[in-house]
Parts: C-alpha cells; structure tokens; sequence
C-alpha cells in the first residue's frame, strides 16, 4: 500500500466522528468460522459381514452413547421432491420385510440398484428434506460412466474433507505420516464397510444401504455402517444418532463412524500390544476395535472359532484396501 494512502487513512481516522479502528482501513475482516459437527464419541458397532451369521461367545461393551450435533459441510442444496402419493410395493422393484415396526428392509433388483448391494431401507418419508440428493443416483444415472465417475470424486473429496474436520475438532493430534496413514485408512474403512455406498433413488423413492447380512438384528446402516442394534432388537446401539435422523445424511454418516473409529485408533495407538513398530498394526487394532467391538489390538482375538474368523477375515479386508486403493482407478483424472 503507498504511503500517501496510509496518510489519507490515518486523516480520516483521526478526524471520524465514531469510533473505528485505523487498522480496519488496511486490513479486511476475518472469514467466519464452519459450524463444528457431531463430536460426541458413537458407541461401537456390531460388524459388517453380510455373508455371515457368528454367533461369538464375548460381550461387547459399547462406549458411551452420542449427543448428535450439525451436519459437517454437505453438498449444494438442490430441490427435494416431494413424497410419492404412489404403493412402492406395486412397482415390482423387490421384496420387502418389516422389522421390528421401524422400518421396511428391502431385497431391491440389481435393475434398481445397478449393482450397489441388495438390501436397503426405505428412508423416503423418515429422511424427507434430508437427503443428500446429488449422492443419490439411480441405477441409470449410475449406468453413466461419466456421472458414476463423478460420484466416487465427490465421495472421494467427502471421505477427505469430513477426516480433516474430524482431525481438526479433535485438536490436530495426529501429524506427518500418522496423519496421512489415518486419512488413508478411512477411505479403506469406508469401502471396506460399504464400497462407497450410501444411497440408491428409484424415482422418487430413496433407499439406504444396509448390511443385510450382519448380526445386528436392525442392521447396520450406511456408508460407514453404523450399528442400530446388537444381539436383539432391545440391544440398542447409537440411539441418539438414528433418533435424530443423522443417518438420513451421508456426510453425518461419515463423520460419526470417523470418530468412533478415531476414538479406537487413540486406543489403539497408545496399547502395548500395538507398539510393534509397523504402523499398519495400530490402524488394525482400531478397526478390530470398530468392527467386532471385541479388541483395539490388531492380534487380539475371541476364542470363539466362528467369530475368530470373523475378525480376521475384516482386517485382511481393510489391510488389502489399504494397501491396493481400489477407489483410485475408479476416481479418474
């Protein structure tokens, strides 16, 4: 800035007749601070495994329950349709079953989903007004390589945005290679728990992923797969957050399985079992924690042969994930 403006500045400050800051000529006003999401630590969820049943001897100890709080960044606003005055179950589109009285499980066609799983609920009058529509394809939209391309990008950038938020209410801990391993494992932890799979549109109608197979007995819901119960119905997990409707959200979503699995991961991090000196043991150890609820060590266990397999079969799952990053070719340049 030249000098005679800075003279002009101070004249103007020093003969206004209210009360002004001189700097204020020379600097602009700060950005506002985003609103903080959830920061509440979810209980920890049952496992994801939709081809087994286990019926492990252990008995999960859920951490403390939730107090959901605002969305992080979510995408463009777009115009929410309004309810379909028509019977979903007239259109043909799969079967469905009602359980426990809060909410309709559907087995949809691979023609509505286009191949993205075959169990969803349908959310469309619980998550009226919530729903993130630009995620929500349908089986045509996702046929598109174009827009299917542009799905996993957004995601992508989703996954990266919501973990640095995450990192960022939390106090940055985490720095350098840690930091970086971390962000990597929740893209591995995201596809590992739903291939990047939140929504599915027929029409007007929306439906979320579930887990279909896990035995949670009301599922486990979403991108991240956040547990809606344990061994029964009456074993209620993560209330708070699917009474709010956070569930109807995908960046909601994310952010609360991110956080249950950084609350796992400060566990893991600090165990004695983990400090083997290969990074790789703690990011684990975490997910054995957020995925069985049994151990935050990446060898500890269940006796139960069935259940054993379980977990081992989950962090081999996220490990390869991990290490291959199949959403890489999938994102594009």
């Amino acid at each position: 800035m030249s000098f005679d403006f800075k003279y002009r500045a101070i004249l103007l400050c020093l003969f206004a007749t209210i009360s002004i800051s001189c700097s204020e000529a020379d600097t602009g006003s700060a950005p506002p601070d985003n609103h903080a999401p959830d920061d509440a630590t979810p209980t920890t969820p049952a496992p994801n495994e939709p081809s087994t049943t286990p019926t492990p001897s252990p008995t999960l100890t859920p951490s403390p329950q939730p107090q959901p709080q605002p969305d992080p960044e979510t995408p463009p606003v777009v115009e929410v349709p309004a309810i379909p005055s028509g019977d979903l179950s007239r259109e043909n589109i799969g079967s469905k079953e009602r359980v426990y009285n809060l909410f309709d499980r559907w087995s949809l066609k691979s023609s509505v989903t286009g191949g993205r799983g075959s169990k969803w609920a349908d959310v469309t009058v619980s998550c009226h007004g919530k729903i993130d529509i630009p995620y929500a394809l349908t089986a045509q939209q996702w046929q598109d390589r174009t827009q299917r391309g542009a799905y996993y990008r957004d995601v992508n950038k989703l996954i990266e945005d919501t973990g640095k938020k995450l990192l960022a209410d939390h106090g940055n801990v985490l720095a350098g290679t840690e930091r970086e391993n971390f962000l990597r494992a929740l893209k591995a932890l995201s596809w590992q728990e739903s291939n990047w799979q939140h929504y599915v549109r027929y029409k007007d109608w929306f439906f979320i992923f579930l887990s279909g197979g896990s035995y949670n007995v009301l599922d486990d819901w979403g991108i991240s797969q956040v547990a809606r119960s344990g061994f029964s119905a009456n074993q209620l997990l993560n209330a708070a957050f699917f009474s709010s409707g956070k569930y109807c959200g995908i960046a909601s979503t994310l952010y609360y399985g991110f956080t249950e699995y950084y609350d796992n991961y400060m566990e893991a991090r600090s165990a004695s079992c983990n400090q083997t000196g290969n990074p790789m043991d703690k990011l684990l150890g975490a997910y054995n924690r957020y995925s069985s609820g049994y151990s935050a060590c990446y060898n500890g266990y269940s006796s139960d042969s069935e259940y054993r397999n379980y977990q081992i079969r989950a962090m081999n799952g996220l490990k390869g994930h991990y290490n291959n990053m199949p959403w890489v070719k999938l994102i594009g340049p």
